[in-house]
């Protein structure tokens, strides 16, 4: 069974794009960003003015929402630079604090455009916030020397002070060509990080961006992201690729999904009997899709429609999806997207609870 609830919907205003702001649960409470600005109709995405990170947060498993805007959460009003005056990170983080939330920003993403990128935490489950900090060290290897971040929210903690950190990032250059995805880490919470590896080959014809990836073990990781040909040379796609020691090297693994010609980034959970499940929205169709792995990202089962009531407000309008996802203590998932309806047709922020 499908169930549909609003998370974030305001009259006037455009919400868009959770899946680059961040997901993460407790239990049944479950928190996730996504970017909100004024709604403008017009060709790609309806929104105008000043691109402002907000929060929303359930605390009974995605049935109802609360949305918020914190402060020292993203307050610079500047829409080309949020950053704001970063300082080192001195205290260090606990990784394994069940508190504990980071947010990451970069550049390339709505309502974020920091080259070195940065991140704020919170202690206390998205509910105050203190940076922005630095990715002090980072840029030191020959790793991402000379390059522009692109990363979006994505991480797993692996001890109290270890975290790794699923990236992307391109060469100095006005478009996005030669973005790759990769890993960093920190190993002393969050007062220094470097460089562990490449995850996707460099290729001058694709865009690799938008990971996220899931433990199978304290070696095996698998991850799921993004792929553009921005002159549709190949199919878009989301892909996976796999590793078995600890994310210094990867391999390719499988395609999710051919998504072209309007790609989308995805959202990959494990769930509590092992299987994968893999979301994201179908712009072609105007869907929120998923599909199921029984064996670890090796292969993909068929076709799973979450959603399919989209309701355009112009021509050809397909401005939806970026899924985040989480799985609730009983099983079901809990998919959050943004979509418009005949009832709320400016972009708003949904979430459907379902089984897998």
């Amino acid at each position: 069974m499908m169930e549909h609830v609003v998370v974030s919907v305001k009259e006037g205003r455009y919400h868009g794009w959770p899946a680059n702001n961040g997901i993460w649960s407790w239990g049944n409470e479950i928190l996730v960003g996504f970017t909100q600005g004024d709604y403008v109709q017009q060709k790609g995405h309806s929104i105008d003015g000043v691109q402002e990170n907000h929060l929303a947060k359930s605390l009974d498993g995605g049935q109802t929402w609360r949305a918020y805007r914190p402060e020292s959460y993203f307050r610079d009003e500047n829409p080309k630079y949020r950053g704001g005056h970063k300082q080192p990170l001195t205290t260090a983080l606990n990784f394994l604090d069940p508190n504990l939330v980071v947010k990451v920003f970069s550049q390339g993403y709505h309502g974020t455009e920091d080259p070195e990128g940065g991140f704020f935490a919170s202690r206390d489950r998205g509910d105050t916030w203190d940076g922005p900090y630095t990715f002090t060290g980072l840029y030191e290897g020959d790793g991402l020397k000379g390059r522009i971040l692109s990363a979006r929210t994505a991480y797993l903690p692996q001890d109290e002070n270890t975290c790794l950190f699923f990236i992307s990032s391109k060469p100095p250059v006005d478009n996005e060509m030669g973005n790759r995805v990769g890993c960093m880490q920190t190993r002393d919470g969050g007062r220094s990080f470097e460089f562990v590896s490449w995850v996707t080959p460099e290729d001058s014809g694709a865009v690799a961006i938008m990971p996220q990836a899931i433990a199978l073990s304290q070696d095996e990781f698998v991850l799921a992201y993004r792929k553009i040909y921005k002159n549709k040379d190949g199919d878009d796609a989301i892909e996976i690729y796999r590793s078995e020691d600890r994310c210094r090297s990867w391999l390719f693994s499988s395609t999710v999904s051919i998504t072209k010609p309007h790609s989308n980034p995805p959202a990959l959970v494990k769930l509590s009997d092992g299987r994968l499940c893999c979301a994201y929205g179908d712009r072609n169709d105007r869907k929120i899709k998923a599909h199921i792995s029984e064996d670890s990202g090796q292969t993909w089962g068929p076709e799973i429609v979450i959603r399919d009531d989209y309701y355009p407000c112009h021509d050809n309008d397909q401005d939806l999806g970026y899924v985040s996802m989480v799985a609730r203590p009983d099983g079901r998932l809990v998919a959050v997207y943004y979509w418009a309806t005949e009832e709320h047709p400016e972009q708003y922020i949904a979430a459907t609870i379902w089984d897998a």
